[in-house]
C-alpha cells in the first residue's frame, strides 16, 4: 500500500486574480490609452512633432486620423484573437499588454508636446 497525497489545485497569483476580477476595466484602460495616443499624436503632429515609427509615419502621411485609427484597430483585433487563444488563467493580461504601450506612448506624446 502506497500513500499518495492529493496535489492541491493550483491557484492564480495575486496579480492574476486581480486582473481576472478587473478584466473589463483593463479593456477600458486599453481603449482609453488607444484614444489618448491617437488624440495626442494628432495634436502633437499639428504642433510640429514628428512620428518616429516609420510604418505609422507612412500611414499617417497617407491616411492621417483614419490611418491611425486603422492601425490601432488592427492591434485591438490581434489582441481579441489572442485573448481567445490564451488560457483563461492569463487572458486578463491581454488588455494590459495592449494598453501599456499605448499609455506609455501617450505619456511620451505629452512630454513631446510640452517641449515644443
Amino acid at each position: 500500500m502506497s500513500l499518495q497525497t492529493e496535489t492541491p489545485p493550483t491557484t492564480q497569483s495575486g496579480t492574476l486574480q486581480f486582473a481576472a476580477r478587473h478584466e473589463r476595466g483593463l479593456w477600458a484602460f486599453a481603449i482609453a490609452a488607444l484614444v489618448a495616443d491617437i488624440l495626442l499624436t494628432a495634436y502633437g503632429l499639428e504642433q510640429g512633432a514628428v512620428e518616429l515609427n516609420p510604418v505609422a509615419r507612412w500611414v499617417i502621411a497617407e491616411y492621417y486620423i483614419v490611418g491611425m485609427v486603422a492601425l490601432k484597430l488592427v492591434g485591438v483585433g490581434v489582441a481579441l484573437v489572442g485573448r481567445r487563444l490564451v488560457p483563461d488563467d492569463f487572458g486578463a493580461l491581454v488588455p494590459v499588454a495592449l494598453g501599456m504601450p499605448w499609455a506609455l506612448a501617450a505619456g511620451l506624446n505629452v512630454l513631446t508636446i510640452a517641449s515644443l
